[in-house]
């Protein structure tokens, strides 16, 4: 098939990235990492909450234990000497174990103060008994805190930053790990991807029952640029070729370089029959475009082998046979042209046989 036809103005569009297929155990380790940090705040705020709670709960037991023995020793008083006096309220505090006890015309302003009310015939001399709140609680967390607080802290500093440190490790791993997957699947010369991603790709497409066709193209007259120009300057035109098919892609198609100048386009965005007849019209004049070596210009052509999609149930081997046996047949017309799979009687029985 010898192609005469016009250029079709077309808006470039990115390649689409192989497929990756991710490595969840590192990612686990990290969110485990990030829980256990979040899980040591959550228990050092638990722990500073808890002493706290235990401080207020055994100051409210202690006030109320201290207003009924205020009260039994008011009563044991009045009943034995009549209304109080000051003196009286000193000894209240002995009897009691209240600080400070003494009587008051008016309630106390002082928070931390505690106070009883007294009735008419109680008193001639206040309206309240006060006294000063228990200081126990407050002694036994300032004489045990300045002990054991910044030694729990250190110990949850130095774990924060141990996992703080294993999370940091995490990442690099996790990092390289990336790095080696692209490296394993991508081409070195052109950047694009090789067989490896070739095949993960073709698999995730094949198991999600996604229609794509294949199109495996190879350059014309390249050995000859290779040979008189050297590899470094056919280098240049692989690159250069990658270049131009990537603008060419939809956004979910992927260009592979399987070796030599060969490529493989992976066809999601248009993977019929008609689509790709059309698609590959615009490939061969992409690359028929010459090419700038150091100021010497080369054109090249290039032979095209299409599976349509409908067989991507079929193993990624068996379709590559299948575009490869398409290829040698438009490689043996004149010119750049392209063959579909499956057009000729021997193309099909070969076909089949694969299959088989």
């Amino acid at each position: 098939m010898i192609l005469n036809w016009t250029r079709r103005d077309r808006v470039p569009r990115a390649i689409a990235p192989a497929a990756l297929n991710e490595h969840h155990a590192i990612k686990k380790i990290g969110r485990l990492l990030v829980m256990s940090i979040a899980a040591l705040a959550l228990t050092c705020a638990v722990l500073l909450a808890t002493g706290f709670q235990v401080r207020l709960l055994y100051e409210h037991e202690t006030a109320a234990a201290e207003h009924v023995r205020a009260a039994n020793a008011i009563d044991l008083i009045v009943g034995r000497s009549g209304p109080l006096r000051q003196s009286d309220a000193a000894m209240i505090g002995r009897i009691a174990g209240l600080n400070g006890a003494h009587l008051s015309s008016a309630a106390p302003s002082d928070p931390n103060a505690l106070m009883i009310p007294l009735l008419g015939e109680q008193s001639l001399f206040g309206s309240y008994l006060v006294w000063g709140e228990n200081p126990f609680a407050n002694d036994m967390f300032r004489h045990f805190a300045p002990i054991r607080l910044p030694v729990v802290a250190a110990m949850l500093l130095f774990v924060a930053g141990l996992m703080l440190h294993l999370r940091r490790l995490v990442g690099d791993i996790e990092r390289q790990r990336r790095l080696a997957h692209r490296q394993s699947r991508t081409d070195v010369v052109t950047g694009l991807g090789n067989r490896l991603a070739l095949d993960s790709t073709m698999d995730e497409l094949g198991t999600a029952a996604i229609p794509f066709g294949i199109v495996i193209l190879d350059l014309d007259r390249f050995k000859a640029v290779n040979d008189a120009l050297g590899h470094a300057a056919g280098d240049i035109v692989l690159r250069t070729v990658g270049q131009r098919l990537a603008t060419l892609l939809g956004p979910q198609d992927q260009l592979v370089r399987l070796g030599g100048d060969e490529f493989v386009i992976v066809a999601v965005s248009t993977p019929g029959a008609d689509a790709l007849d059309l698609f590959a019209r615009e490939c061969i004049f992409a690359i028929e475009q010459p090419i700038d070596l150091a100021g010497r210009t080369v054109r090249i052509g290039t032979s095209l082998g299409i599976v349509a999609a409908g067989s991507s149930d079929l193993p990624p081997a068996i379709l590559l046979g299948a575009a490869d046996a398409a290829l040698y047949r438009a490689k043996a017309m004149q010119g750049s042209s392209f063959q579909f799979a499956g057009e000729t009687h021997s193309d099909q029985t070969s076909w089949h046989l694969r299959c088989a």
